[in-house]
């Protein structure tokens, strides 16, 4: 594991802020009630914070969002609802995943009553794979990683598109790049819903350390977007991200993006990306306070420690990338960078983790709450 500080905290606030600030916050929560979403649960655990020697630990559960399973059918829901808004004529919704997101696209295709075309990554689980296809997608497996993966879905849908001469099909991708950005930017809004919850479920100055999971970094950026914008008092801001897929964190180390390319595979497959987002890191270079690469062993620990809850605490059900949140905070807590956690949790600290995913490859779950 490793922990490095971000020089560039807090140096600047990114033009993109000002943009979010006009968004309304109610309205896409609204809109998401309309396809019966429902609040989700916001856990505490102070047996476990006891355990850790901090005051509290926070967790919003996205375990059972949308029947889905995962916080991605808000990003991906309000994203092509925008797209149909301003193209009726689209046919066909692609992506390119490692399995939540892609899945999300396809429910809400079939919602829609349009096509879903889905680019998953060769090493891809068949159970994820298998809940794709049963939302009505056509699945296709690369061979390759996933950027490999968005750069196929990429060139799928301008193929389509410029063999037909007119926008039939629609890439849905909430990672951006130069002439990409307004549905990730959508995607982005759509995940204010599930921050917006959060603020109505606790007193936000309470919260002390925040630990979020970085992938592409939208997910994340999103959410610290809504905290500068309407908390009073933003807690620090940790990122966490596997050692074998931490473009956020190399990102954070040389001071601007860089892409991260790697042999080794992780378990934490949500989070197995190897460039930021170009909007995500234009808010991720100002507001993360610290990042960390964690191996393998502390997502599955954590894992554990919420399927075996301490004393009366709460049993949550957590995925690899879910897991990731408490993963970090072990990884701080009780890794080899102990010394460091020192400045950031005390005995007084509330942490909010985000359990950002239910057992969304059960065999694999059930592989790890079973190991000794």
């Amino acid at each position: 594991m490793e922990v490095i500080t971000n020089k560039n905290f807090g140096k600047n606030t990114p033009e993109i802020l000002t943009l979010m600030r006009s968004w309304n916050p109610k309205g896409i929560c609204d809109f998401h009630h309309t396809l019966g979403n429902k609040i989700t649960p916001l856990i505490q655990l102070p047996h476990l914070a006891k355990s850790l020697g901090i005051k509290n630990i926070l967790v919003k559960d996205e375990s059972s969002r949308l029947g889905l399973n995962s916080f991605k059918p808000l990003g991906a829901s309000y994203s092509m609802h925008k797209e149909i808004d301003n193209n009726p004529n689209i046919e066909v919704f692609c992506t390119a995943t490692d399995g939540n997101h892609g899945r999300s696209v396809a429910w809400m295709a079939r919602k829609l009553k349009k096509r879903s075309v889905i680019y998953v990554p060769c090493d891809t689980t068949e159970s994820r794979i298998k809940s794709i296809s049963e939302e009505g997608a056509k699945v296709h497996v690369i061979d390759g990683s996933y950027d490999a993966t968005v750069k196929k879905a990429k060139s799928r849908c301008q193929l389509e598109n410029q063999e037909f001469e007119k926008d039939r099909w629609s890439l849905v991708q909430d990672t951006a790049w130069n002439n990409y950005e307004k549905i990730p930017l959508d995607i982005m809004k759509g995940y204010w819903t599930q921050i917006h919850e959060i603020t109505k479920q606790i007193s936000p100055n309470s919260i002390d350390v925040l630990f979020l999971q970085a992938g592409v970094g939208s997910w994340a950026a999103s959410l610290i977007s809504y905290i500068m914008i309407y908390w009073e008092n933003p807690p620090k801001i940790i990122s966490v991200e596997p050692l074998s897929a931490n473009c956020v964190h190399e990102s954070i180390r040389m001071g601007h993006r860089v892409s991260v390319h790697s042999n080794q595979k992780t378990i934490m497959a949500g989070l197995n990306c190897g460039t930021v987002s170009t909007m995500a890191w234009a808010i991720l270079k100002n507001y993360i306070y610290k990042s960390i690469s964690i191996p393998d062993s502390f997502s599955k620990n954590a894992i554990k420690l919420f399927a075996n809850p301490i004393a009366d605490d709460q049993k949550i059900i957590s995925g690899e990338s879910g897991a990731g949140g408490l993963g970090g905070l072990l990884a701080l807590r009780n890794g080899s960078s102990k010394d460091r956690a020192e400045e950031v949790l005390k005995d007084s600290s509330t942490v909010l983790i985000i359990n950002t995913e239910g057992a969304t490859d059960p065999i694999n779950y059930n592989s790890i709450i079973g190991e000794d």
